[in-house]
This record gives C-alpha cells, structure tokens and sequence, in this order.
C-alpha cells in the first residue's frame, strides 16, 4: 500500500510539473511576442476590436463559424497594419481554433476573395508538398463559402506557393500580380503559411504551432506592399 501511495504522489507531482512548464513556456512566448511587437512600435488598439471583427468575417466569408478579435494592436503609418490574435467558432459550439493574423491594406487586379497557401522554402517541392496544397485547399467547411481550388500556372508550380482558392473559373494571375506572390512565396518561412485576401485587404495567418509565427518578420517581409 505505501508503494501504491508513492506512486499517486509521484505520478500527481509529474503531472502538475508539466502542467507548470506548460504555463511557464506560453507566459514566457507571450511576453517574448509582446516585446517585439513593441519594439516595431505596435501598440494596443482596442477600440478597433470590433471593426476588426466585422472586417475578418467579411475576408473568410464563411457561414458556418463566427470570428471574435482579441488583443489587438495597430502599427500606425500610411497604411496602417493591424496583429491580433482570431478565435474562429464554428455555430453550436464552444471550442475554437486560434490563429495569429497581420492585417493590413493592399492593391491588387481584383476585390474577389483568394486564399493562398505557402510552404517554408526548407520543404523541397514533391509529393509531400503536393499533398499539402491538394488538402489545404480541399472542401473543408472552415474554406471561403465562394471560393473553390484554382489550378496553378505553370510557372509557379514547384514554388513556395501550394495551393490557391478563389471565384470558380478564375486565373491566378487575375486576382494577384506577380511582385505581391513574390513577396507572399516568402511568408511561409516566417509561419505566415495562409494568406486571405478580399476587397482591399490581404491577411497573414498562422496555422502550425511547429513553425512558429514571427509576427516581426512578417511585417519586415510585406513593407514592399504597403
């Protein structure tokens, strides 16, 4: 019986160790985030949150989820560029997923919706990153209500660009130019891995906790497109 009983204890401590490092490492990303977003001279924006709300749902243009805005910050400039951090519920349940996102204006040949989806340049083309672009933009009810996969050009085939939805019967080429997938073709790297557009604005999202989303980088990364 006393073994038994060590073995709760020990197995109760181990648990609440984890548990611990677990707070402890999200505190410690949290504050490390905050830190470099200040030093690029974000700074909270609160009174945003709900315009952002209503500017988010209306690029994933979705009906079966509601999007909430939390923590939002805004770089001010010509062209001001918007982080927070998006909770996406889909209707009737209280789970959500998170995303980090970086928001800001852009020009482009067309107001219709496009989503993009890059891969870091360390994943050489292949099957592998075939099967990444032919499940990400597969018919997931979380997709843009009006979008549908787009063919790839030929010349962009084997790139950091895997995958593409936009309006049915669309070419790429005529809802974005060359020089902004240029740019987008880089964020994968810096776990900008999604890229949404709609009307005049263009979203940078997370979407893997393995490649981390340097929100600082990002930023360095599209100021061509501001």
């Amino acid at each position: 019986m006393p073994s038994l009983l060590f073995l709760v204890i020990a197995g109760a401590v181990a648990v609440a160790l984890l548990f611990y490092w677990g707070v402890t490492a999200q505190s410690r990303k949290h504050l490390a985030r905050e830190q470099a977003l200040a030093r690029m001279g974000f700074s909270p924006c609160p009174d945003r949150e709900a315009w952002l709300e209503e500017t988010v749902t209306g690029i994933e243009n979705n009906r079966e989820y509601r999007y909430e805005v939390r923590d939002p910050k805004c770089l001010s400039g010509t062209s001001p560029v918007y982080y927070y951090i998006k909770r996406r519920y889909h209707h009737g349940h209280e789970d959500s997923y998170v995303e980090e996102e970086i928001l800001f204006a852009l020009k482009r040949p067309s107001a219709a919706g496009l989503v993009l989806v890059v891969k870091p340049s360390s994943l050489a083309p292949g099957l592998a990153t075939r099967m990444l672009g032919t499940i990400a933009t597969g018919p997931w009810d979380a997709q843009p209500d009006d979008l549908q996969r787009l063919e790839l050009p030929m010349d962009l085939r084997n790139t950091n660009l895997v995958g593409a939805l936009g309006p049915p019967g669309a070419s790429l080429y005529d809802l974005v130019d060359s020089p902004t997938l240029g740019v987008i073709q880089g964020l994968g790297d810096v776990g900008g891995m999604f890229v949404r557009f709609r009307d005049a604005w263009c979203v940078v999202a997370s979407t893997s906790k393995q490649i981390p989303f340097r929100a600082d980088e990002v930023v360095s990364r599209i100021r061509p497109l501001l």
